[in-house]
């Protein structure tokens, strides 16, 4: 019996396809540690593949990676400091000759409703039998705005900002209403031609390759803080929370990591 199962496990029929899977995910694995998103934040593979909101940004950036190869740089998890001693934290960022991008990543599933306007927008999930549940968060329109709001007092007013609201695919946007031209809400697989767009829109460069190294360097250093200043930031985030006299009923895990 023993023999027969030692004889399965190395049988063609069981070592090939092992054979592939292991080649697949080592070069999968040798990919990202390539990629800028690993070398600035030292995410491991596997978190990436279990932390829904590290994978919205990760997939993010690997929609736009292409923009390095003319010099776009880009930082991710940038914790910038706010007046009052608090932070504030932008997922992605890509500086650019075309300016500065500021994404929000929501890798959320679920139908999606809000306008500019409202504090919270709603997630809708189903539960089965034609039920549904529905989970709130804060604006992200409003999230991003205050971000680009810090991140122009850091390091001011002269360089053109984009901000661009990123959804998962997995997601519907069944009803979102702009009156703002500033902002974009999408899903992930339009992110490469909705910065496409804004570059042909922007005809010349307004930031120069030495500004853009400027900016990077000037923000590398709030992507490795450290994890006091994480746990702290969070805090700061649930105590609003706390605070807050809002109608919405909850606020997903996830938005108590970034919202601000």
């Amino acid at each position: 019996m023993l023999n027969s199962f030692l004889n399965l496990l190395l049988s063609p029929v069981i070592l090939v396809p092992l054979a592939i899977y292991i080649g697949v995910r080592v070069r999968r694995i040798k990919k990202y540690k390539s990629s800028t998103y690993y070398q600035i934040t030292k995410e491991p593979y596997s978190s990436i593949r279990k932390n829904l909101g590290k994978r919205g940004e990760f997939l993010t950036y690997e929609k736009l990676r292409k923009y390095e190869e003319d010099g776009a740089k880009f930082l991710f998890n940038i914790y910038i400091p706010k007046e009052n001693g608090e932070t504030s934290e932008v997922d992605v960022l890509m500086i650019t000759s075309k300016g500065i991008f500021v994404f929000e990543s929501k890798n959320y599933s679920g139908w999606i409703f809000g306008n500019d306007k409202q504090r919270n927008w709603c997630q809708t999930l189903p539960t089965g039998k034609g039920k549904s549940r529905k989970e709130y968060f804060y604006n992200p329109v409003l999230q991003n705005r205050s971000h680009i709001k810090h991140l122009r007092a850091l390091v001011g007013d002269k360089y053109p900002m984009h901000s661009i609201i990123v959804f998962s695919e997995r997601c519907t946007l069944k009803s979102i209403e702009l009156e703002s031209d500033d902002v974009k809400v999408i899903k992930r697989d339009r992110v490469a031609n909705v910065v496409a767009d804004i570059y042909k829109n922007v005809t010349e460069d307004v930031l120069t390759k030495d500004e853009v190294l400027q900016l990077f360097d000037q923000l590398f250093q709030y992507t490795q803080i450290s994890e006091a200043v994480k746990v702290k930031h969070i805090a700061n985030i649930q105590s609003q929370l706390a605070e807050q006299n809002s109608d919405a009923p909850t606020i997903t895990k996830e938005d108590l990591r970034i919202e601000d």
